[in-house]
C-alpha cells in the first residue's frame, strides 16, 4: 500500500479563508482584506524558503507571524496586540476545501493517508482537529522535525522514514507547484492539484499526475 502525503495549507485547507477574520477584526472591505491576505500568504512562503536558505530555522507559527506583521505594515494597518493575535489564530480554523474530506474518505483503505506540512505540530494538530482531518489520516508529519521547510529534500525524506517506506512508494499531494517540484526532485511521486491551471515550475521535478481538484484524485489513482 502506497502512502499519500497531503500538504495542508492551500491543498486540504484554504488559506484565503482568513479573509473573514481580517474583515471582521480590521473592519476592512472585501478587497482590502483580500489584498492583505495575498501579501500575508506570499510572505509566509517566501520567509519559510529564506529561512531554509539561510539555515536560520524558526517554527512555521513564527514565520506566519512575521509574514502577518509585514502584510499589516505593507497595507497600513496597526492593530492592537490582541487583534493581531486573533488574526494569527485564524490559521487554526481555516476552512477545508469543499472536496477535501470527501476525497480523503474515498481514498481510505486504499492508501496510507498522512499530512506532510511546513506547519509546526501545534498548528497542524489544532487545524486537523477543527476540520476533522485528524480522524481521516494516520499521521500528521511536520517539517519541524528536521528544522527546515519544504521543498528541502530532508522534509520529504523524513516523511518516507516515518512512514517506513521508500521515497518512490510515497506520493505528495499538493496544490503548490513548488512543493510538487520539490517532492518529485527528492524522489517522491507527486500529484499536483492544479486548481488554477497554472504552468508547471521550471525548476525541480515534474508532477506524476496533474488534476484539477482533490475530487478527481481517487479515480486518477
Amino acid at each position: 500500500m502506497d502512502a499519500l502525503c497531503f500538504d495542508m495549507y492551500g491543498t486540504l485547507c484554504d488559506t484565503a479563508s482568513v479573509t473573514r477574520t481580517l474583515r471582521r477584526e480590521l473592519d476592512a472591505s472585501a478587497t482590502h482584506a483580500a489584498n492583505i491576505d495575498a501579501t500575508w500568504r506570499r510572505r509566509q512562503l517566501e520567509y519559510a524558503q529564506q529561512r531554509s536558505q539561510m539555515d536560520d530555522y524558526a517554527t512555521f507559527r513564527e514565520v506566519t507571524a512575521d509574514a502577518l506583521d509585514y502584510a499589516l505594515a505593507r497595507h497600513n494597518e496597526t492593530p492592537s496586540a490582541e487583534t493581531r493575535n486573533r488574526l494569527l489564530d485564524a490559521y487554526d480554523t481555516l476552512d477545508p476545501f469543499p472536496d477535501a474530506l470527501d476525497a480523503l474518505d474515498a481514498l481510505a483503505g486504499r492508501f496510507d493517508l498522512a499530512v506532510l506540512s511546513n506547519g509546526n505540530p501545534a498548528m497542524l494538530d489544532a487545524l486537523a482537529a477543527n476540520t476533522g482531518i485528524d480522524s481521516r489520516v494516520s499521521r500528521i508529519l511536520s517539517a519541524d522535525a528536521v528544522s527546515t521547510f519544504k521543498p528541502t529534500p530532508a522534509v520529504y525524506e523524513h516523511a518516507a522514514d516515518e512512514l517506513d517506506r521508500d521515497l518512490d512508494d510515497c506520493w505528495l499531494v499538493s496544490s503548490n507547484a513548488w512543493d510538487i517540484a520539490g517532492a518529485s526532485h527528492a524522489g517522491m511521486n507527486a500529484a499536483w492539484v492544479n486548481r488554477d491551471n497554472d504552468p508547471a515550475e521550471r525548476v525541480g521535478g515534474d508532477a506524476t499526475l496533474e488534476l484539477p481538484s482533490l475530487a478527481a484524485l481517487p479515480d486518477a489513482l
